[in-house]
C-alpha cells in the first residue's frame, strides 16, 4: 500500500485549466459540482483556475502564470485536477511542489500512459474523492476501491497502475445541487468578459449510429464501448435519457440556483444534445416564474433544429417577451461534402446543413435579438485524412452560399483530433494513416486549440497535404483574418496549376489574394473598395454619433480607415492593444450580420472577437440603429 498521506490542516485544491481562447474547455461545472459535494462532505476546497497562455511543452511562463499558480498551490494539499493537455505541465508543477498529493480523474478521453497523477480516480469523483482524501489524511482505515496507484518502474519504464489492497467499496450518496460559483483565479485579466457556466439536461448522445454498420468501416478493429455517433466524437457512446417533464425540471432548478447565487453568469450552456422535447417549455416556466436576462446556449445536431422547427419557433418568440436570448452555440456541421460526412458517420446530408444555416438566418430575421447568434462555434472539420480537393471545393462553395465562416472561425484550419477511444482513430488505423509525429507543429490541431495532445496521422493526398501546409501559413501570414477569400485563392491557384501543384509556394497564393477585392467574392464582379470621400466621411459622422472620429470609444478603441464602393461601406477600428476589426455596412438583405438597423446589415469580416472587440462593435452598431431612422 502506498505511504501517500496529506495534512487534514490543509484545504483540497481542484485545478481546471483553460487555454488562451478559452475555447478548449467551457466552464467548470463537473469541478464546480464536485467542490460543492465535497464541501457539504465537510471537505474544505477550492476550485482553482488558471488560464494557460503560453505553450505548456515550451520554455519560460509568459506572464508568470506558473509561478503564480504554484504560489497559489502552495496552500492546498491534495491537488485534483480532470483535464489537462501537456502531462508536463503537471510534471512541472510536481517539481515545484515536492510532498503534495496530485489525483488524476477520468476526463474526456481516458490517457492514463501520460497522466503524471500520484492517485488515478476511476469512478465517480463525488462518491469516491471523499473516502480517498479521508484515506490520506488517516481518518479512513483503507482506501476506495476505483482508484489506481503509481508506481514508478526502476527501469525508467512506464508506471505500473495499481489497485488498493486493501480496498472498500465507496457506497453511493446524493448530494444536494450546490456548484461552487465562486473559483479562485489565478490570473483573472486572461479571462473573458462573459464567462459561461452548463446546466445540465440528459447526459450523451441521443444519436447512436454505431459505426460498425456503416460500410465504409468495413475490415475496423473498433473496441467495445467504443464507436457510437459521430466517427471523432465520445459522446454518442452512451445516452442517459428521461422523461421530458422531469428533464425540465431539473434544468429549472439550476437556472434558478445559478441566477440567484451567481446573476452575473448569464451565458448558461445547456448539457443536452437534443433538448428540443422540453426547451419550449423550460422557456414557459422561466417566463412565469420572471427568470429573465440571461442567454441559453444550445448544443445539438443541425438537422434536431429543423425536425423541432415549430416548437424550437415558439420558445423564440417567448424569449423575445422576456428578454431571454437563445444561442445556438456548439452545432455539429462538420463538413459541406457528402464523403467527408459520411467517412464521419454523421449519418446526416449536406443539403440538411445548408438548410439549417438558411432557415437560422430567416429565424434571425424574424425573431431578433432572442436568436443570439453572437456565441456561435458550430463544429467543422475541413481536413481529414482522407481530404480531397473535390472536398475543399465542395466546402468552399457551401460556405460562400450560407455565410457559415460568420458562425465560425477559422474554416481554413480546422482539422480532425484522433484519439483511441473514437471510430475515426481505428478507420485511419486501417488504412494506415496514423504518424508517429506531425509534419509540423501547425499541424497538430489539439496543440493549437489546447485540447489533449492528439495521434498524428498523414493525408492519403499528396496535394492536399501540400494545400493544407499553405493554408496555415496564409492564415498566419494574415492573422487569421479573411479566411474564405484566402480558401478561394488557394483553390484557384491549385486549379491552375494542375499537375505542377508542387511548385506552388506562399508567395503565389499571397499575390493571387491581394489582387482579391478585400472581403469581397472574387467572382462576383464587385468593384474594389476606395477611400471614401469627405462628403460620405461626414454622413458616416452623423451615422455615428455620439461616438466621434476624434476621440476614443469603448475603453480605447478609434476609427481607423473609412473605403467603401457602392453599397457597401468598410471602417476599420483600432486600439492601443487589441488587433484591428473590420465593420462592414451593407444594405439589407437576408445575409449574415452582427446587427440591424432600419436600413443596414452590420457585420464584422472577422467571426471571432476578443471581449474589447465585440464592446466596441456593440458600441458601434448601437450607435448606428439608433441614428438610422
Amino acid at each position: 500500500m502506498s505511504k501517500l498521506r496529506c495534512s487534514p490542516e490543509r484545504p483540497l485544491a481542484i485545478l481546471s485549466f483553460h487555454s488562451h481562447t478559452d475555447r478548449s474547455f467551457l466552464d467548470d461545472r463537473e469541478l464546480a459540482l464536485l467542490s460543492g459535494a465535497l464541501r457539504e462532505d465537510g471537505i474544505a476546497n477550492d476550485l482553482v483556475v488558471a488560464v494557460i497562455t503560453r505553450d505548456p511543452d515550451g520554455d519560460g511562463d509568459a506572464g508568470g502564470v506558473e509561478a503564480a499558480l504554484i504560489d497559489t498551490l502552495s496552500a492546498y494539499d491534495p491537488i485534483v485536477y480532470e483535464r489537462v493537455w501537456s502531462p508536463s505541465l503537471i510534471a512541472r508543477l510536481r517539481d515545484k511542489l515536492p510532498g503534495k498529493v496530485f489525483i488524476g480523474l477520468r476526463g474526456e478521453h481516458v490517457l492514463l500512459d501520460s497522466a503524471p497523477a500520484d492517485i488515478f480516480c476511476d469512478g465517480d469523483p463525488q462518491r469516491i474523492l471523499t473516502a480517498l482524501v479521508r484515506w490520506l489524511r488517516g481518518v479512513a482505515d483503507v482506501a476506495p476501491a476505483e482508484t489506481l496507484f503509481r508506481h514508478d518502474a526502476d527501469d525508467g519504464g512506464p508506471p505500473r497502475w495499481l489497485a488498493p489492497a486493501p480496498c472498500a467499496v465507496a457506497p453511493p450518496r446524493a448530494h444536494r445541487y450546490a456548484p461552487n460559483l465562486r473559483p479562485v483565479i489565478v490570473n483573472p485579466e486572461a479571462l473573458p468578459s462573459g464567462r459561461t457556466f452548463s446546466v445540465m439536461g440528459n447526459s450523451g448522445c441521443p444519436f447512436q449510429l454505431d459505426a460498425r454498420e456503416n460500410p465504409l468501416y468495413a475490415g475496423t478493429a473498433i473496441p467495445a464501448g467504443h464507436g457510437r455517433g459521430c466517427a471523432f466524437c465520445t459522446t454518442g457512446n452512451h445516452y442517459d435519457g428521461r422523461p421530458n417533464a422531469e428533464t425540465a425540471a431539473s434544468v429549472l432548478e439550476q437556472i434558478r440556483y445559478v441566477r440567484q447565487h451567481a446573476p452575473d453568469l448569464a451565458l448558461l450552456v445547456l448539457k443536452d444534445q437534443n433538448p428540443f422535447g422540453y426547451l419550449t417549455e423550460v422557456i414557459e416556466c422561466c417566463e412565469a416564474e420572471r427568470l429573465t436576462e440571461f442567454s441559453l446556449l444550445l448544443e445539438t445536431r443541425a438537422e434536431w433544429f429543423l425536425r423541432n422547427a415549430a416548437r424550437f419557433g415558439r420558445a423564440l418568440a417567448i424569449a423575445r417577451r422576456i428578454d431571454v436570448r437563445i444561442a445556438p452555440f456548439l452545432v455539429g456541421i462538420e463538413n459541406f461534402s457528402q464523403p467527408e460526412l459520411d467517412r464521419f458517420n454523421k449519418g446526416t446530408t449536406v443539403a440538411a446543413n445548408i438548410e439549417f444555416i438558411e432557415t437560422l438566418w430567416r429565424w434571425k430575421e424574424q425573431y431578433g435579438d432572442a436568436l443570439d447568434l453572437s456565441h456561435t462555434a458550430f463544429g467543422f472539420i475541413l481536413f481529414s485524412p482522407w481530404t480531397a480537393m473535390t472536398d475543399l471545393e465542395a466546402n468552399l462553395h457551401a460556405i460562400r452560399r450560407t455565410g457559415f465562416d460568420r458562425l465560425r472561425g477559422s474554416v481554413l484550419l480546422s482539422r480532425a483530433r484522433l484519439y483511441p477511444d473514437t471510430a475515426l482513430y481505428y478507420l485511419a488505423e486501417r488504412d494506415g494513416l496514423l504518424s508517429d509525429a506531425f509534419e509540423s507543429e501547425a499541424d497538430d490541431a489539439s496543440r493549437r486549440y489546447g485540447y489533449y495532445p492528439s495521434r498524428p496521422w498523414r493525408f492519403v493526398h499528396a496535394e492536399v497535404a501540400h494545400f493544407a501546409a499553405l493554408a496555415t501559413a496564409l492564415a498566419e501570414r494574415n492573422g487569421s483574418r479573411d479566411m474564405v477569400n484566402l480558401f478561394d485563392a488557394l483553390l484557384a491557384a491549385f486549379r491552375d496549376a494542375g499537375t505542377e501543384w508542387r511548385a506552388l509556394d506562399i508567395d503565389d497564393v499571397w499575390r493571387r489574394y491581394q489582387t482579391m477585392a478585400p472581403g469581397a467574392d472574387p467572382h462576383s464582379g464587385a468593384a474594389a473598395l476606395a477611400p471614401a470621400s469627405e462628403k460620405l466621411r461626414e454622413r458616416f459622422a452623423r451615422l455615428v454619433q455620439p461616438l466621434s472620429f476624434d476621440a476614443t470609444f469603448a475603453d480605447g478603441w478609434r476609427f481607423g480607415p473609412i473605403s467603401a464602393r457602392p453599397g457597401h461601406v468598410r471602417v476599420e477600428l483600432r486600439h492601443a492593444v487589441e488587433p484591428p476589426l473590420v465593420v462592414e455596412l451593407v444594405p439589407r438583405g437576408q445575409g449574415p450580420h452582427f446587427q440591424r438597423s432600419r436600413h443596414y446589415e452590420i457585420r464584422a469580416a472577422a467571426r471571432e472577437f476578443t471581449a474589447a472587440q465585440r464592446a466596441a462593435l456593440t458600441a458601434l452598431s448601437r450607435a448606428v440603429t439608433t441614428n438610422d431612422r
